[in-house]
């Protein structure tokens, strides 16, 4: 197995950081002003070999998943992105956890159509199971009503990731009149020029991540055929995927905080702060803080190889939820050390906690902490879970 240190300190993990900062984060203030795609860093990604981490190296990809004897790669890889930038990390996150997802399901009709031009141009694909409304993560308002060759699929998504570069997008949706989540969750792929398809790429303003664009996605009547319905009718909740991405967000919060926390130390550094001894004693607590976070973003790496399933998705959890506290709480240490003028424009600081502000609230970290105390009190639960 690679070991999360021996990727964190491989030449092309070092590389990539040294871009995220010099290069993505500077670029970070143009995108955010129309919430514009990252298409520079994502040409980069594609051109470096990024936008195929998660899938085999026999195909050209770098082999690194949960699945595979580098667990690794790809999560420092997206922590190091999101030090210089959170939402091109979100984007590179999500596309490479949809490449896996079809890879590992597909057909080989469906790896010949999507998986291998992923090689051929830059695109992104996009993974899309939120909705308005929606009561359970596996229970979709969308519906997929069959008929001779498919289904037809209606339905508004939202937060649809990567919409703007999207090649295609896995999208979830219910099987009319089954009422069962198990057994009525299903995968379709679509492409954003079938027709009744649309996005609204202007719903998409938050105050954070704002790079990462996420429209709304609306369908229409939409015939998806039977060679694009991705497994069978609950594949998805049965795989037990969705437990594998906590250590994807995990990464991201963690990477922002580390970025966010080196640019502080360099700024304080350099306007003669660092003799403080308030600076000095809150400088000291964050960098405890961020090494625990680190410490526990490895053991959940790490577990995926040396425990059972549930046990690797409750300490995946556990990191989750931990990298978001610490970031959250650098942020406030971080604006009271280095004062008012680190908010302006000019410096990344408010990016870096307008990002951190949005993206942990992805995850319901009250959730979260319920399942953990579900499993210790030996009560139903599943781990699975985001919210």
């Amino acid at each position: 197995m690679i070991d999360p240190v021996e990727a964190l300190e491989s030449k092309e993990i070092k590389k990539l950081h040294e871009i995220a900062i010099e290069e993505f984060r500077p670029r970070g203030r143009k995108y955010d002003e129309n919430a514009d795609m990252p298409e520079e860093n994502i040409k980069y990604l594609f051109e470096n070999g990024w936008l195929s981490t998660t899938l085999p190296k026999e195909m050209g990809g770098k082999g690194s998943n949960l699945d595979t004897d580098d667990p690794s790669t790809y999560l420092q890889a997206l922590r190091v992105l999101a030090r210089g930038c959170s939402g091109t990390a979100h984007c590179y996150q999500v596309h490479n956890h949809t490449a896996w997802a079809l890879h590992d399901m597909g057909t080989e009709d469906q790896i010949e159509r999507y998986i291998k031009p992923m090689f051929d141009r830059p695109f992104l694909a996009a993974f899309v199971g939120s909705e308005a409304k929606r009561r359970h993560m596996y229970m979709m308002n969308t519906t997929a009503t069959k008929t001779d060759g498919g289904y037809i699929v209606r339905g508004e998504k939202n937060y649809a990731t990567n919409g703007p570069m999207m090649g295609f997008a896995i999208i979830f949706t219910a099987i009319k009149g089954i009422e069962d989540y198990m057994d009525n969750h299903l995968m379709v792929i679509i492409e954003p020029d079938m027709k009744g398809v649309s996005m609204d790429l202007d719903w998409y303003r938050p105050a954070g991540m704002r790079c990462a664009s996420s429209p709304v996605i609306t369908l229409n009547d939409v015939h998806i055929e039977d060679r694009n319905v991705l497994g069978e009718p609950g594949t998805y909740p049965k795989s037990r995927l969705q437990g594998k991405y906590h250590l994807g967000f995990t990464a991201n919060y963690l990477g922002t905080a580390e970025g966010m926390y080196d640019w502080y130390v360099d700024y304080v550094g350099k306007r003669g702060k660092s003799s403080d001894g308030i600076v000095q004693m809150r400088t000291g607590e964050m960098k405890i803080q961020l090494r625990a976070a680190e410490a526990l973003f490895h053991d959940a790496i790490r577990a995926w190889k040396t425990k059972s399933v549930v046990e690797a998705e409750l300490i995946s959890i556990a990191a989750k939820s931990v990298a978001a506290q610490v970031a959250f709480e650098l942020s406030h240490k971080i604006i009271h050390c280095a004062g008012s003028t680190a908010m302006f424009d000019e410096f990344p600081l408010n990016r870096y906690i307008r990002d951190l502000e949005t993206h942990v609230l992805h995850a319901g970290h009250d959730r979260s902490a319920q399942i953990i105390g579900q499993s210790e009190f030996s009560e139903d639960f599943d781990s699975t879970l985001q919210r």
